[in-house]
């Protein structure tokens, strides 16, 4: 009888060494949503592909928001870096095949130098699984699965989320595809920092 109540003993302690912790980490934050759309600091980094008919290119990318402008970084995959835009509060500089180039507008400035077709101006929204138009559908956590909104560049985007990550209590995107006309950008996010600094 002994034997039998060690046995279970050792078999329940087992199953709760095996059991996993819920931490604060996995619990979104009350209103995570709002409190994320608020958020004016993270970094983010990841890969990022631009997949057309006739090309496609792969990149890593870090990208920053702070106080509301973005700093973003593509480099190769050994680590080369292509191209490095900032955001100020009158315009846009890049640094792209060590020249230097300044306009208004950072998507036409990406787009004019890099090839490369991405609606940098609603990133921090997008990105973010925050932004919001009238044909937007979310899941029963209240996340973002699709949305479809116009740029300023009057250029119609598609965009879905295949998955999330939970990060300092906020529901994050891990995987993104955007689609305009025959462009698709294929985005993996596999880190998220917020700071509120």
């Amino acid at each position: 009888m002994k034997q039998i109540h060690l046995i279970l003993l050792m078999f329940f302690l087992f199953i709760s060494g095996c059991a996993q912790r819920v931490t604060e980490q996995d619990v979104p934050q009350t209103d995570w949503r709002s409190q994320l759309e608020a958020q004016k600091n993270w970094k983010a980094s990841g890969k990022v592909a631009f997949i057309a008919p006739d090309d496609r290119q792969s990149v890593n990318f870090n990208w920053q928001l702070k106080a509301s402008r973005q700093h973003l970084i593509l480099s190769s995959f050994i680590g080369t870096q292509l191209l490095e835009l900032i955001e100020h509060e009158t315009h846009s500089e890049m640094a792209y095949q060590d020249e230097q180039y300044i306009d208004q507008n950072s998507s036409e400035l990406i787009a004019r130098l890099s090839g490369f077709q991405l609606p940098f101006e609603k990133a921090p929204l997008w990105l973010t699984g925050a932004i919001r138009s009238d044909h937007s559908q979310y899941d029963p956590q209240s996340r973002l699965k699709s949305a479809k909104w116009t740029d300023e560049q009057g250029k119609t985007w598609l965009i879905n989320y295949q998955s999330y990550q939970m990060v300092d209590g906020f529901w994050v995107p891990k995987r993104i595809s955007l689609t305009q006309d025959k462009l698709r950008i294929k985005i993996q996010l596999n880190s998220w920092q917020f700071n509120n600094e």
